[in-house]
């Protein structure tokens, strides 16, 4: 048992100072020493105050001002909801504190327009409060049209071309279900990292940060009722309470969902074996499944003083998932029918999670800062299959059952030191230990009984530099990370294996900002590990002629990603080249009797061009956002003793338009076209998404009322072709997305600032 846990993490704040003949920068922080974000800032001249230059303050409150002769005037910091400040430019130290204002401002009206979408050393920031997306029902339908953000086909969100991103809220890094918890109108602004630096976990291609408003002291509650109707009906409801004041922050969760779908997902196998090609047709399978769902968290943090704040949350979810498939699968020989069978599956699965974090953050000076943070995570999972074939009046029945326990215990302790200014270093290490038992019996005879345990320990330490000189702004850092993996097989020792990996990740970064353009040149290298599901050596019964299996001997997977981005007011365009050694991918094997078992595989090496292009303006009630999209992948499997090539690009296309009517209507629509193509050895035909949705707000926008059409054409269906080794595999996943559904949300006050504290065990959490 591990008796010790520290774990870093990087959070590198900007600091800033005036360098330059021609340019000022510096920081806003509120007093709690946090940055003040779209804070303006004004350099006006003396005697007569006349107006020189100003700017607009980023995410973390950092700015840059340029004027010739900056150091003489002075200047003027605000931002609502705060005080406003003026100092003297020649004695500005490179940081303004704004006091808070004690009385909430209503009724104003933001007549300047400030851009939604900004870089910032390579990330694309964009700006939610104060715009229509603040006034999205659903944390998904906002995040889906950002600039590189696309919908999946099974309704979730995720970066064009790099997959589901690793989250961040206020720093802290987050589950996705953490994010699902938030709503648009509690978010300040969303940070979007294609290129992560050596700060972030290794694992991951990219990187979402989430900042959250901090609001005036006091109650808050939201409650939430949402009803779906599509091919079934679902519903969600959710209540969420917030206690602040300057000192203490209380708050509690919880949402109970149930959802039903069906799904539609018919397969065909075609697997040749010498001269002999065997057919296995699936036409008709489908899904029903229902799945309820309570989710909870309670959380509490204090500030002991200024610059130290503790504090604690649990959360928990159970899940109960009952899945019922049916479908009939035809068998043949070189196009002779040789059996037929009708397949019905009932599939039971029972999960719980729960999870606990304590953390102290502090800043011991003006110069140093810390962040410790210890955490726990159980999971429990029970389930159960029974698969009954017939044919030709022949019944076979098995069943399987299976239980897992999960467990894992991290830390990270991080520091920041900003030495000079401009200069800032963070430094850290972290200690993660995963632990995993799973037990698996079924009935069939060509299924072997499994019962194993994985040990998993990772210990990890990185060192980060930047430094701004005028226009220009540099960052450097190096992540070293050891990981020792054991799998012990509790029925045959001879299957135990131990491993032991070590990587040293380097990433580093160039910008230049000036007149309004941005731009910036970043090296990152990262990693991809593999699921413990993808590691389990247990097989899993499908029927009689299939199954899937994990594969314990996978390595994880490293890239190195060069990328070019450059932004200019309304445009947005980057570039990139990316290449990946020992790529994870599904891959298939065949046993005696002619079954086919699906499993996972190390491929050499894969390659990505990749490019972006974001266009956002605002015409008076009309707000666009295009967003163009392409990845040529190069890629090569062997199929059928020959060398397959899977290079066709595949490409999107995004118009998101809000408009935003007197009275408080908002009405959007949302397109998305995707031109298929290649992912990885899987080609995808094209589909596309037409979203509708109308918003009314009441009673000065506590109570609100959304109608939407999700999916209007029906169109969202992913088919698929797969040709790899001996077998070639098609398949089409129509997961029904499209319904119609009303959204009411009401408020009293509103959202404080969520938990302070940062999840030491997301991304093991996520493997789960």
């Amino acid at each position: 048992m591990m008796k010790r846990m520290i774990f870093t993490a990087m959070l590198l704040h900007c600091v800033c100072a005036g360098i330059g003949a021609d340019s000022l920068t510096g920081k806003v922080t509120d007093e709690a020493h946090r940055g003040v974000a779209y804070a303006n800032v004004v350099l006006l001249a003396l005697p007569d105050s006349v107006f020189v230059a100003g700017t607009v303050s980023d995410a973390d409150g950092c700015f840059m001002l340029e004027a010739s002769a900056p150091g003489e005037g002075l200047l003027r910091f605000s931002c609502l909801g705060y005080h406003s400040c003026t100092v003297p430019a020649s004695g500005f130290t490179g940081e303004v504190t704004l006091r808070e204002e004690s009385v909430r401002l209503q009724g104003v009206e933001v007549v300047a327009e400030r851009p939604v979408h900004q870089q910032k050393d390579g990330a694309l920031l964009t700006r939610v409060e104060g715009t229509t997306l603040s006034q999205y029902h659903r944390i998904n339908d906002m995040l889906a049209v950002l600039p590189g953000m696309t919908f999946t086909v099974s309704g979730g969100v995720e970066v064009f071309g790099l997959g589901t991103p690793v989250i961040y809220i206020n720093n802290r890094k987050a589950r996705a279900d953490e994010l699902q918890q938030l709503t648009p109108q509690d978010i300040r602004s969303v940070e979007l990292i294609t290129n992560p630096g050596a700060r972030y976990d290794a694992e991951g291609k990219a990187v979402l940060k989430v900042y959250t408003l901090r609001r005036d002291d006091g109650h808050a509650l939201l409650a939430e009722h949402v009803s779906e109707q599509g091919r079934r009906y679902s519903d969600y409801e959710t209540l969420r309470y917030d206690y602040w004041n300057r000192k203490l922050h209380v708050s509690a969760y919880y949402q109970y969902a149930d959802y039903r779908s069906v799904v539609n997902q018919p397969q065909s196998h075609e697997l040749a074996l010498g001269d002999s090609l065997y057919l296995y047709r699936n036409p008709d399978q489908g899904d029903r499944r229902d799945t309820k769902q309570h989710t909870w968290y309670a959380n509490a943090d204090y500030e002991l003083t200024a610059r130290h704040v503790i504090g604690a949350k649990v959360e928990g979810t159970h899940t109960r998932d009952y899945t019922f498939r049916t479908g009939s699968l035809a068998y043949g020989w070189s196009h002779t029918p040789l059996a037929e069978k009708d397949i019905d599956n009932d599939y039971l699965n029972r999960t719980d999670v729960y999870h606990a974090n304590l953390f102290h953050n502090a800043d011991w000076s003006d110069r140093l800062s810390s962040a410790l943070n210890l955490d726990f995570v159980y999971n429990r999972n029970r389930y159960r299959q029974a698969t009954a074939e017939t044919s030709s009046g022949e019944w076979l029945e098995t069943e399987s059952h299976g239980k897992g326990n999960l467990s894992i215990a991290s830390g990270q302790l991080a520091f920041d030191y900003r030495p000079a200014s401009g200069v800032q270093v963070g430094f850290g290490s972290d200690v993660s230990r995963v632990h995993t038992h799973n037990e698996l019996q079924s009935t069939a005879d060509n299924v072997a009984a499994s019962l194993y345990d994985e040990d998993e320990v990772r210990a990890a330490a990185f060192a980060d530099v930047s430094a701004e000189a005028g226009s220009f702004s540099f960052r450097a850092g190096v992540r070293y990370e050891y990981m020792q993996m054991k799998f012990r097989d509790r029925l045959d020792a001879s299957g135990n294996l131990t491993r032991r990996f070590h990587n040293v990740y380097p990433s580093a970064s160039v910008s230049y900002k000036r007149n309004g353009w941005s731009q910036t040149l970043s090296f990152s290298s990262r990693t991809t590990r593999p699921s413990f599901r993808q590691l389990s050596n247990a097989v899993y019964y499908s029927n009689e002629f299939m199954y899937q299996r994990g594969n314990p001997l996978l390595l994880p997977a490293t890239a190195y990603k060069l990328e070019w981005s450059i932004s200019h007011k309304p445009f947005y365009f980057s570039a990139s080249y990316t290449y990946e050694k020992n790529h994870l991918s599904t891959c298939h094997e065949e046993e005696a009797g002619n079954r086919i078992i699906s499993t996972f595989c190390n491929y050499r090496r894969i390659q990505y061009l990749k490019a972006t292009l974001n266009i956002q303006k605002t015409f008076g009630i009309w707000h666009p956002s295009l967003t163009l999209g392409i990845s040529q992948p190069f890629f090569e499997v062997m199929y059928r003793g020959e060398p397959l090539a899977y290079h066709s690009p595949n490409c999107t296309a995004a118009l998101n338009q809000q408009f935003t009517f007197p009275k408080d209507y908002l009405l959007s629509v949302y397109y998305a076209f995707y031109s298929g193509g290649d992912l990885g050895s899987v080609s995808i035909r094209p589909y596309q998404m037409l979203n509708l949705e109308l918003q009314k707000d009441f009673f000065e926008k506590r109570f609100s009322v959304s109608l939407k059409a999700y999916d209007l054409l029906r169109t969202m269906k992913f088919r698929e072709e797969q040709r790899e080794g001996n077998l070639r595999f098609t398949q089409t996943e129509d997961y029904q997305l499209w319904n119609f559904s009303v959204s009411l949300v009401f408020r009293f006050n509103q959202l404080k600032n969520t938990y302070r504290g940062k999840n030491s065990s997301a991304s093991d959490m996520e493997r789960m």
